[in-house]
């Protein structure tokens, strides 16, 4: 029996994956055959009869060799055939007639919809939802249907196309995701440069005119002025061919350390001048040169500044330093510290504390993943001695000279 059933199943699946056509001829040759076989099962009852009724009115089979002869001499014949006689004989001659095209087209009938139901109807109602459900923009869905006919080829073209399209639908969004992130970046990071030169801009503005700007004090502020516009100009040109935070430059080069520590220590004394907070800067005397991405670091700082002024209550404090293989960036304020929640997910692109409207996580996520690209991190911590948070950047020194 099994043996039996396996064959049988093999049958069922050769039938189910022949071609279309070749599935819909075979449907059509078998309603032919049935439809020849009933014809012929019907024409011979009818003969059948026809010799009955020859019999019992002793007509000569001989002479009546064909239906209409026998149909002629009956109607020739004064031998008393009876009405009821002769409409059944009319009745069987018009059966024998009309009988192979009835049963054809009730064949061809009967297998086309037999062929619809077995070959089409699943298939069709897998691909009309399918379809409309891509109407809807809805994705998330399998268009499956085994067989290897036309029909199981149509179904497994529409669902890679459909696979095609929920990609095409992802990779939209990450871009409106990216474009989301280099746009709130972009807002972000014209904080701090804009309050540094407001900063210098409001000194100039107030001691200028009372002549207590010495000549090089004036060079040294107009100079961190311009630095402050380049870098501006130059971040504004970098974001314009960007299309993913991503693809930020990294690009290392030969830096002293003292120079890194004079231009923090300008912006500094720039945010000083803004006095929305006092901001205290420690760094170490000592010299060397380092290999780092400057704007990187630039730019975490801006970000990592950012976010504790908003915080502090009166002072922010930054502190740099060499240790080992990396250039450490740490700033702290006095402000409530970060909360548990915070601690997990400040650098999360979207978080927001409270009812602040900004979310807290734009400048900590753009500066992680600056740190990430220059072989470091970023971590975040609350003050083991005093109130307020800690916040922490590493870069790799590609080098030191």
């Amino acid at each position: 029996m099994d043996w039996i059933d396996e064959k049988m199943e093999q049958f069922r699946s050769c039938i189910r994956n022949l071609p279309v056509k070749k599935a819909l001829l075979s449907y059509l040759c078998i309603a032919a055959v049935i439809a020849f076989l009933l014809s012929s099962a019907t024409i011979r009852i009818c003969e059948k009869w026809t010799e009955i009724l020859a019999e019992r009115q002793n007509v000569n089979m001989d002479r009546a060799y064909t239906r209409e002869a026998l149909f002629f001499y009956y109607k020739q014949s004064a031998a008393g055939i009876t009405d009821r006689e002769e409409t059944i004989l009319i009745l069987l001659q018009e059966m024998v007639r009309w009988c192979p095209y009835v049963y054809t087209v009730l064949t061809m009938l009967a297998a086309g919809s037999l062929f619809y139901r077995k070959r089409l109807q699943k298939p069709f109602g897998i691909l009309g939802d399918a379809v409309e459900k891509v109407g809807k923009k809805e994705l998330d869905f399998t268009v499956a249907y085994e067989s290897e006919d036309e029909m199981g080829k149509l179904c497994a073209s529409f669902e890679e196309m459909r696979q095609n399209l929920e990609e095409n639908q992802k990779e939209m969004w990450n871009l409106v995701e990216e474009q989301k992130k280099l746009n709130a970046a972009f807002a972000h990071d014209l904080r701090t440069p804009l309050t540094v030169i407001r900063g210098y801009s409001d000194f100039l503005v107030r001691y200028l005119p009372k002549g207590k700007i010495s000549q090089e004090k004036l060079k040294d502020t107009l100079r961190l002025l311009s630095e402050q516009a380049e870098r501006l100009e130059r971040f504004s040109g970098t974001m314009k061919s960007l299309r993913s935070v991503d693809e930020i430059p990294f690009a290392p080069a030969g830096k002293r350390k003292q120079e890194l520590e004079m231009r923090i220590q300008g912006m500094v004394d720039a945010l000083n001048v803004a006095k929305e907070v006092k901001i205290v800067y420690l760094h170490d005397c000592s010299g060397g040169k380092l290999i780092l991405d400057e704007d990187i670091v630039m730019e975490v700082l801006d970000n990592l500044l950012s976010n504790a002024i908003r915080y502090a209550k009166s002072q922010v404090e930054i502190e740099t330093k060499v240790e080992g293989a990396f250039f450490y960036l740490f700033v702290s304020d006095d402000g409530p510290g970060f909360s548990v929640e915070a601690l997990e997910n400040a650098s999360d692109l979207y978080f927001s504390e409270g009812l602040k409207e900004e979310h807290f996580g734009i400048g900590l996520s753009l500066s992680d993943l600056l740190c990430r690209k220059h072989g470091g991190e970023i971590s975040f911590a609350n003050s083991a001695w005093k109130s307020g948070a800690v916040v922490s950047a590493s870069f790799e020194i590609q080098g030191k000279i």
